[in-house]
């Protein structure tokens, strides 16, 4: 399966963090890479959930949580759709401040289509979820009671009901998986993790990105690293004097300086080979991962194995 996680923080206006969630979007569904040279291809993708049973898992627990809420005396959401499973909830506009943080593999050496970085910036993830799953419109009480997540002082009743913990779809991670996956170690993340920060050591890495970094010179940039254009501290100051000139705008939308960067960021791997090269060395430190963790992550294989049946036979029971 190709990752996209996708980490949700839920704030009241003037509160601290109230709730994190990190959801693996369900739609994120890609064929198979055919050879270790496609940048697609990572090791530890075999030992992840299939992209079928993403989506069965998927199916089987908003089926679930469709029965909580009806249980909860939503009624109106007996014809929700299911399969395809629905995008993880967004909390309604006005009642908090929600941050969404997207991280996708299709990404993780940074943009590499220049005509992609020209349209979106460094928001092309952020773009390929929404147009994979677009947003539903919930009431505070239906999010409340799918997620719940609460804020301040969010109601922890609906109908007169007590809201289950973490919700609907966190029963139905109980039902699923025997517990709530935010809370087990996932070892699959946290070798693709490793891996990139030992990748990023290595120093025919550190030459990819000194070769990068030259050529993104030649385009008037001055960043060591593809990660130092993404933050863009140098474009800060410019997007924010042009929100206080533009206040109605859609600052969603990225700005000019922010396309004309990733574009150059975008040439520049290709120019150099940058892909290629990093991309070597994540899979031969994936290996050397792979050997030396293979019990915990064929235990993690047994698990979303285990968690894909079950969501067949519960699918089954309501066929």
């Amino acid at each position: 399966m190709r990752r996209a996680a996708v980490l949700i923080l839920v704030l009241a206006s003037g509160l601290t963090l109230a709730a994190c969630e990190q959801q693996t979007d369900p739609t994120a569904s890609h064929e198979p890479p055919l050879s270790s040279d496609d940048p697609a291809f990572l090791p530890l993708d075999a030992y992840d959930m299939p992209d079928d049973d993403v989506r069965t898992v998927g199916t089987a627990r908003w089926t679930l949580a469709k029965e909580c809420m009806d249980r909860l005396g939503f009624d109106g959401l007996k014809d929700l759709v299911t399969d395809p499973p629905p995008a993880w909830p967004q909390r309604p506009a006005g009642t908090g401040v929600v941050l969404t943080v997207l991280y996708s593999d299709d990404f993780r050496y940074g943009v590499q289509d220049p005509q992609q970085a020209a349209r979106y910036g460094y928001q092309a993830a952020q773009a390929e979820y929404e147009r994979r799953s677009p947003k539903g419109k919930w009431t505070l009480p239906e999010y409340l009671a799918l997620t719940g997540q609460f804020a301040g002082d969010d109601p922890k009743t609906v109908h007169g009901h007590l809201i289950p913990k973490r919700g609907c779809l966190g029963e139905a991670d109980r039902t699923i998986f025997g517990g709530y996956r935010q809370d087990r170690k996932d070892p699959v993340l946290d070798l693709e993790t490793q891996s990139l920060r030992q990748g990023m050591e290595d120093p025919a890495w550190h030459k990819a990105d000194k070769a990068w970094s030259a050529c993104m010179r030649k385009a008037g940039y001055h960043y060591a690293t593809h990660k130092d254009a993404e933050t863009g501290s140098d474009r800060q100051r410019e997007e924010l004097e042009q929100r206080l000139k533009e206040p109605r705008r859609d600052h969603t939308e990225p700005s000019a300086p922010e396309k004309k960067t990733a574009t150059a960021d975008a040439r520049c791997k290709q120019r150099t080979d940058y892909v290629r090269t990093v991309h070597a060395i994540d899979v031969r430190i994936q290996n050397q991962l792979i050997a030396k963790n293979r019990t915990k992550l064929e235990g993690q294989r047994d698990w979303n194995r285990d968690a894909a049946r079950k969501a067949q036979d519960i699918l089954e029971d309501r066929s």
